[in-house]
Parts: C-alpha cells; sequence; structure tokens
C-alpha cells in the first residue's frame, strides 16, 4: 500500500469516527421526536443532498473526515427561535440529555464493536514459544546504527544463534570474532545485517549502542465468544485508563502538552501506524481514538458535548434553565475558541511534516 493510500485510510479512519458520533446525536433525536434541521455526512462542497418528508436536510459532502447534525434553534445567541416549537431549547430536558449523550456513547459503542469483530475473527493475543529482542532506541554513531539497526527492528538471531535469554545478545564476544551476523525482522520482512560491538572499558564489555525490550512473540488463537467479549471489553478500557491517565497529566503538570496534534498529527500518526502494523494498528488507532473522542466531548468544556449535558443536568435539578441566551453565548464563544485551537494546532502539525 502507497503512502497515499495510508493517509486516505486515515481520512476514512477519522471520517468514521466523526459520522458515528454525529449519527448518535440523530438517530436519539429522532427517536425522542425532536427534529433535525440538517444531517451531514463529510465537510466542504457538497456532492449530494435532498430534504427528508421530516424537513431534515441530509447532505454528503466531499471532505470524508466528519461530519455535523444540526437542531433548530442550537445556540441561538438572538433568541430568533424562541416561538418554533422545532427549537432543541424546547424539547423536554430528558430528551436533550438523551440526545446530546448519544454522541459520545456510539463512540464508545464504535471502538467495543471494532474490537469485538477484530478479535472474532484474528482471535486472541498469546505470548508464544521463543524469546525475541526488540530495539527501542538506538545511540549515534553506534555500532548498531553503523551496522543498520532501527528502533522497530526485531533481532531474531546473533552469529546464527535464536534469543535464548536476556542475559547478552553477544555472549562470549571478543575482539578476535570480528563482526556479528544478525537476523532481523522488519516490518514483514528478514533482514540479514552485521555489526561489530565496541569495548566499553567503564562497563568492562563489548556493546553495540542499542536499548533492547525482551517479549515473547504473539500468537493468535481463536477462543469462544465469552473470552473474546471479555478481551474486547478489557482493551477498550485499557484505552479508556490510558487516555484519562493522560488527559489527568496533562491537567495537573502540563506533560504531554508537544504532544497533542488536531487533523493533520492524527491523519498521520494514523498513517504511520497502518503502514507499520498493517490491520492490527489499523483497529487499534480506531479503537484510541473513538473512545478518545468520546471521552474528549464528555469534558465539562464549552462547545462540546459535556458542557451542554451539564446545562441539562442544572435544569433538570433545579427545575429551570440557565438563561437559554446565556447558555448560547457560552457555547457560541467555546466553539470559536475550539476552533482557533484546532487552527493553531493543525498550523503546527504542518509545520512538525517539514
Amino acid at each position: 500500500m502507497s503512502g497515499i493510500l495510508y493517509v486516505l485510510a486515515a481520512l476514512l479512519l477519522l471520517g468514521i469516527m466523526i459520522s458515528i458520533h454525529e449519527a448518535g446525536h440523530f438517530f436519539a433525536a429522532r427517536a425522542c421526536g425532536i427534529a433535525v434541521k440538517a444531517f451531514s455526512i463529510g465537510f466542504g462542497p457538497k456532492i449530494w443532498g435532498r430534504t427528508g418528508k421530516n424537513g431534515t436536510v441530509y447532505t454528503l459532502r466531499a471532505i470524508p473526515c466528519g461530519g455535523f447534525c444540526a437542531f433548530y434553534g442550537e445556540d441561538d445567541v438572538n433568541g430568533k427561535a424562541d416561538g418554533d416549537p422545532r427549537a432543541l431549547t424546547r424539547q423536554a430536558a430528558w430528551k436533550r440529555l438523551v440526545t446530546i449523550a448519544a454522541g459520545p456513547i456510539m463512540n464508545f459503542v464504535l471502538a467495543f464493536v471494532a474490537a469485538l469483530c477484530f478479535f472474532g475473527v484474528q482471535g486472541l493475543p498469546y505470548a508464544g514459544e521463543g524469546l525475541e529482542a526488540q530495539v527501542i532506541s538506538v545511540t549515534a554513531d553506534s555500532p548498531a546504527e553503523k551496522g543498520g539497526l532501527k528502533p522497530g527492528d526485531v533481532i531474531l538471531k546473533t552469529g546464527g544463534t535464536e534469543i535464548k535469554d536476556t542475559e547478552s545478545l553477544f555472549p562470549g564476544y571478543s575482539a578476535e570474532k570480528g563482526a556479528v551476523p544478525l537476523e532481523v525482522k522488519r516490518g514483514g520482512k528478514v533482514l540479514e545485517l552485521q555489526v561489530t560491538p565496541d569495548y566499553i572499558s567503564t562497563e568492562n564489555r563489548y556493546m553495540v549502542g542499542v536499548t533492547i525490550q525482551y517479549a515473547y512473540p504473539i500468537q493468535w488463537m481463536h477462543a469462544d465468544f465469552g473470552a473474546t467479549l471479555r478481551h474486547s471489553w478489557n482493551v477498550c478500557v485499557d484505552a479508556a485508563g490510558a487516555v484519562l491517565t493522560t488527559l489527568k497529566n496533562l491537567v495537573s503538570t502540563g506533560e504531554g502538552a508537544d504532544q497533542i496534534s488536531g487533523p493533520v498529527g492524527a491523519v498521520s500518526v494514523i498513517a504511520q501506524q497502518t503502514a507499520e502494523y498493517s490491520l492490527i494498528g489499523y483497529i487499534e488507532m480506531m479503537i484510541v481514538l473513538s473512545i478518545n473522542l468520546g471521552l474528549m466531548n464528555l469534558l465539562p468544556v464549552p462547545g462540546l458535548d459535556g458542557s451542554r449535558i451539564w446545562f441539562v443536568a442544572f435544569e433538570m435539578i433545579f427545575r429551570r434553565p440557565v438563561n437559554r441566551k446565556v447558555e448560547a453565548w457560552i457555547h457560541t464563544i467555546g466553539m470559536l475558541l475550539l476552533m482557533a485551537l484546532m487552527l493553531f494546532l493543525t498550523f503546527r502539525d504542518i509545520l512538525n511534516l517539514f
């Protein structure tokens, strides 16, 4: 698969996640009897469109990496929709709560269904036999770098001998032995390389300048539906835990702020993971990013679903809504700030690419 196809696959993945999110809002609204003004798959120029019997305008647009679901009277800062019975603010609070929450919930459902389908077809991963030594990092100008080793390589054999333990890749090596032949797995290929370890007097041993992580190779085996169900659930829970931990560190210490990316960065990461790990990497990114999208939308940030949920919850608890115009302005300003942040991240992602 060429690089452009990986990018297209990444754009498709983003489009699926966002469209599923917006479809959650749409179908929940229809189930609750809330009128939908417009529903679109994609952004940009309209390719196709029609108006349904219920007045909803359906469109398919040129850029397949998103979509939207618009409601009557949504964020009505001028109060023009006050007399419109179709306006979202005129609907029962519980209906609005269900409709708003359905978007993030559908992202969680997508992640779980993707995991369940993948593991149902592929099987579950189990530790196989035989130890593998994966290269985590390579020191600059080291024997490893000169010999062609790269991060991500898996060393299968040294000097024709399989890796048996974690003690040493080059047991009994001496200067007289010269270069050591390596059998290395890189992606789907097995390469033959050679490295000549350097003697490091401070360590009193020969070294090649790599950081190694030892692990047993993964074997995929089919399991019963119950085991597949549990494993899929655990994968999603672990992904959610990782996202929440990252968010906690970001808020408490600022750790990871430089790693935040916009759509361009997300596409780049998805494309790289897919190129390196094929379908497994693609599904993993779908699970992690879909859960990430769901959790981020539940944050109480103006303009996001989480903020709207808090306003509806306030109304349900205290039996009165916040001033509708004030709420509309809060969401509108929040959305404008989020768009500005997205533009900044996109600009930074583009600079990082070069």
